[in-house]
């Protein structure tokens, strides 16, 4: 379509045209004047002058390169405008069809309102998208050919331009146009300023390498020109040579390949290169040798001969070492592969071409991983092998490779740049080292010991860095519960354990990375028994991952409370014979005493008066008391039993498993048991006692070093002869049946001092570390049994102790009825701020018959005492308590009713510190933990020592102990 200037009233869309005609002369001034070199800028510079002089928000110039208008960076913007987009920088012709009519027709392209394009044009949609609403285009020619133009938008208003501004622009556009043409010649000429100085130094080079001798003879072979280049390979000059035939100068072999030379030029014009060995100051050098056929220069006719002569030392001794190296890659038994600098492959040994399959012919021209065909098994492969290379990485790395016809087999590859001096890559080299059989070994040995780990009663793992298992053994499978049809490479760490095993995982990874190993024991609940322990180990290993081993220790932790239990019945049963015989003995003294007196009252009763006979009935009655709380003191020691019909054997074996775990390395249990049942009538508590007893002396009697120490356990059912054996506890009688349980070690002995009073109360030769009542309670335990024992030892032959049980129910003694209750008729009030405290007093005082009252405040105590004093028997008290402490409370008690005894039950040394005051308000002090028996056997000595008489008695600070 052809374009015309559409014209609006002049006001509406143009201002003065001074400011603009000002800017045009200043940008050709700048065009003119500055240097070449600054054009870009220059260029930029009068884009925006022009275009801030008229209000333009765009301007621009666009170049034709190959029939596309490209738009390069020179653009101008006014604020807030945006420049051209992406896809109009590269402007098509056929597109801008109407500004090429335009330029060729009126020299100018000037649309005043845009909105009169015709709706579906093309130019009119990137007109609307470019948010142009008037534009002005003025072309440039070089050599009369459209080279591009200078393009100014608006896009907020419309203008008209006249015929001046017009002319001023096309003026502007010439100016430009020869400023671009001053620059592509100034382009010009530095290229071939360079091309000339490029040719002047390949010149230089020519002559550089010439060769070192050159030789010019007639067709005689007279020498007429001699050329030779330092350094000097003949100590010759051209005044000695010249005139001279070859023979006389040359060496005869030399001279002799100089003929052959000039005989092969006669016939075809050149010759070919001889190579010759020559010894010169006694080095052997290598030379070549050519000749070609001097000819006149106008005529062309053969005139002589000229003859090359170079060093080749250097290549030749090059050429034997690339062939020496190119025969050791032919005989090596690593796969060798050469490529070109795109990593094309150009040559491969005999070794790589057996192991891949591929001849010489079919593997040139591909690449490496085509040819090994490792990019099958992992495809991901090639692409980081080839980034590596272009990183300038080495590469050396394990892969699996297939052969031509699909076999497996292992390589070490390795990948090395071959460069010139320049650094630049002319080739690689490739070398497969085939790994197979140390590969399949490894496999095999990885099978071997998976196949040994899985053998192992220990759980394991190996857990790579980033959580994922590489192996568990079945073991450990069965611990997690871990299905066996669920694949190794599947698992996860942080999925399969526990998460509570995980949480604590995440407390010692500090302490494991420190140190490089963590052991310990953990425990897990599990859904069946409740929860499962387990001995774990984790070691760091050197690719950051770790191995776990994990052993179930389950069984052993339930045999240490078993034994924890045991050992706590052996303390309780020792506590409780040791009040037996503190309260028998007291008992016994406190009954001498009140038999005496009941005597006396009996011999002053009669005698006295109706008021002296009322105080000794009164004195009487307390006395009848008095004994029966004496009674009830000498029972305490009795406890029920469960008697019944007791097999030795499996008593014996339980006691002997409780004991194993403190036996050193070299002690040895020998046992010597009976196929049938061993029984006896007793209580297993007791007969458990003497068990463990004895062979925990036995243990003790042997020296913890020892590499040979040995007990033996022995049971056997007897009979006694007419004259039984003498006894160190007890009596046997004669031809009756027994039991025999013997223990034997080989410790050190005993001599008879020791042995004699091996069974007295408090006798021990442990020192502070026994209390001597283990063997005391054994004694009294088979005198009770109405057993005996018979002791054999001498010093430095070990000791046997022999235990005789009855073995006919007749002859045991009828054990006693458990005991009255001591307390019955008693009301004791507790107080303490632990409630477990509470239900365990409780518990022991209600079982001996007391009534019992309890309260976790100490002022709910004191209202109660001071609302009945005379209800109360006795007060239990803790001391750490709040709002008042223990002795607090008893000096309050104590205001109240002076004789209230109160015992102060505590876990601390409070009262060592106390004034002598606060200890006088104190009957008795017991520490925590307190036995059950203890507590009663204090009680009832508290109200012994009250009781007979009407006023309070002395009181006692003692110090219990649990057993």
């Amino acid at each position: 379509m052809a374009l015309t200037p559409q014209t609006l009233p002049q006001t509406s869309l143009h201002r003065s045209s001074a400011p603009f005609l000002a800017a045009v002369t200043e940008a050709q001034t700048l065009l003119q004047r500055n240097p070449v070199a600054k054009l870009d800028a220059t260029i930029q510079t009068m884009l925006r002058l022009i275009g801030q002089s008229f209000g333009a928000d765009r301007a621009y110039v666009f170049m034709l390169r190959d029939q596309v208008f490209v738009s390069n960076t020179h653009e101008w913007c006014a604020e807030g405008v945006a420049p051209v987009f992406d896809e109009l920088q590269k402007l098509s012709y056929s597109t801008g069809e109407l500004f090429w009519t335009a330029f060729m027709t009126q020299g100018f392209l000037h649309l005043t309102d845009t909105s009169a394009l015709p709706l579906n044009s093309e130019l009119r949609a990137i007109m609307t998208a470019q948010n142009v609403k008037s534009l002005i285009a003025v072309p440039f020619f070089h050599d009369a050919d459209l080279a591009g133009f200078l393009g100014f938008d608006l896009c907020k208003r419309m203008r008209n331009f006249t015929v001046q501004e017009t002319h001023a622009l096309q003026g502007l556009a010439a100016t430009l146009s020869l400023a671009l043409k001053l620059r592509d010649t100034e382009q010009a000429r530095l290229r071939l300023d360079a091309d000339l100085r490029a040719a002047n130094d390949r010149v230089a080079a020519m002559i550089d390498a010439a060769p070192e001798l050159l030789v010019e003879t007639d067709k005689s072979g007279v020498i007429v020109a001699f050329h030779q280049s330092a350094p000097l390979t003949f100590a010759l000059s051209p005044v000695e040579v010249i005139g001279q035939p070859h023979e006389a100068c040359l060496p005869e072999a030399v001279a002799a390949l100089c003929r052959k030379a000039m005989a092969q030029v006669n016939q075809r014009g050149w010759s070919e290169t001889f190579d010759y060995p020559l010894v010169i100051d006694g080095v052997t050098k290598r030379f070549a040798l050519h000749a070609t056929a001097r000819r006149n220069a106008r005529s062309g006719d053969h005139t002589g001969y000229m003859f090359v002569i170079r060093d080749i030392t250097d290549s030749y001794l090059q050429a034997q070492h690339n062939h020496t190296l190119s025969r050791v890659a032919e005989l090596s038994t690593n796969l060798i592969l050469l490529t070109d600098a795109q990593r094309r492959i150009t040559w491969i040994n005999p070794a790589a071409v057996a192991r891949t399959g591929f001849s010489l012919a079919e593997a040139q021209g591909r690449r490496p991983s085509e040819v090994l065909r490792f990019a099958d098994a992992d495809p991901d492969l090639v692409k980081t092998l080839c980034t590596r290379l272009e990183n300038g990485e080495e590469v050396n790395e394990e892969v699996q490779a297939l052969s031509a016809s699909g076999m497996p087999y292992w390589i070490n590859l390795n990948v090395q740049k071959l460069q010139d001096a320049d650094g630049e890559i002319q080739a690689y080299m490739v070398v497969a080292s085939d790994v197979t059989a140390q590969k399949l070994a490894e496999t095999r040995a990885l099978r071997d010991r998976a196949a040994a780990m899985d053998a192992l009663r220990e759980g394991i793992a190996i857990i790579q860095p980033d959580g994922r298992i590489s192996y568990i053994n079945p073991v450990l499978r069965d611990y997690l519960r871990i299905p066996d049809d669920l694949p190794t490479e599947s698992l996860s760490w942080p999925e399969v354990s526990p998460d509570l095993f995980n949480r604590q995982l995440v407390n010692l990874l500090p302490k494991l990375y420190a140190t490089g190993v963590w052991r310990g024991d953990v425990t897990l609940p599990d859904p069946e028994l409740g929860e499962r322990h387990f001995d774990i180990s984790l070691s760091l290993q050197a690719d950051g991952g770790a191995l776990l081993l994990s052993r179930d220790i389950s069984d052993r932790k339930a045999a240490e409370r078993d034994q924890a239990l045991l050992r706590e019945q052996l303390q309780i049963a020792q506590s409780r014979q040791l009040v037996a015989q503190l309260a028998s003995g007291l008992a016994h003294d406190v009954a001498n005493v009140l038999a005496v007196i009941t005597h006396a009252l009996g011999v002053l009763h009669p005698a006295k008066a109706s008021t002296e006979a009322a105080a000794l009935s009164r004195i009487e009655a307390a006395t009848a008391q008095a004994q029966a709380l004496v009674g009830n003191l000498s029972r305490l020691g009795r406890h029920s039993t469960d008697a019944g019909l007791l097999d030795l054997r499996p008593l014996l074996e339980q006691a002997a498993d409780l004991v194993r775990p403190s036996l050193g390395t070299g002690i040895r249990l020998v046992f010597d048991l009976p196929q049938n049942p061993v029984e006896i009538h007793g209580d297993s508590t007791a007969v458990m006692q003497v068990f463990l007893n004895l062979i925990l002396n036995a243990r003790d009697a042997l020296c913890p070093d020892t590499t040979a120490g040995r007990i033996v356990l022995h049971l056997a059912a007897i009979r006694t002869e007419a004259t039984p054996p003498v006894t160190d506890i007890g009596r046997l009688r004669a031809d009756k049946p027994y039991v025999l349980f013997e223990i034997s070690d080989t410790g050190e002995g005993m001599d008879s001092a020791r042995k004699a009073a091996m069974f007295d109360t408090y006798f021990s030769t442990k020192g502070a570390n026994g209390i001597g009542l283990g063997l005391s309670i054994v004694a009294d335990i088979l005198n009770d049994m109405a057993g005996a024992i018979r002791v054999t030892s001498q010093p430095g032959q070990g000791t046997t102790v022999q235990v005789y049980w009855p073995a006919d129910a007749t002859q045991a003694p009828a054990l006693p009825d458990s005991a009255e209750k001591p307390l019955a008729g008693r009301t004791i009030l507790l107080v303490d701020d632990d409630d477990s405290i509470l239900q365990q007093f409780s518990h022991v005082l209600v079982r001996a018959g007391a009534e019992v009252a309890s309260t976790t405040d100490p002022r709910d105590a004191l209202a109660a005492i001071r609302a009945a004093p005379e209800d109360w028997d006795i007060v239990i008290t803790d001391h750490d308590m709040a709002p008042m402490t223990g002795i607090e409370l008893a000096q309050k008690l104590r205001q109240i009713d002076a004789n209230l005894p109160i015992i102060l039950a505590t876990g601390t040394t409070a009262l060592q510190n106390a004034s002598q005051s606060a200890q006088t308000d104190i009957a008795f002090r017991l520490r925590k933990p307190v036995c059950d028996n203890v507590l009663v056997a204090v009680i009832l000595d508290i109200l012994l020592r009250r009781a007979p008489f009407g006023h309070s008695a002395a009181y006692a600070d003692a110090t219990s102990d649990s057993g």
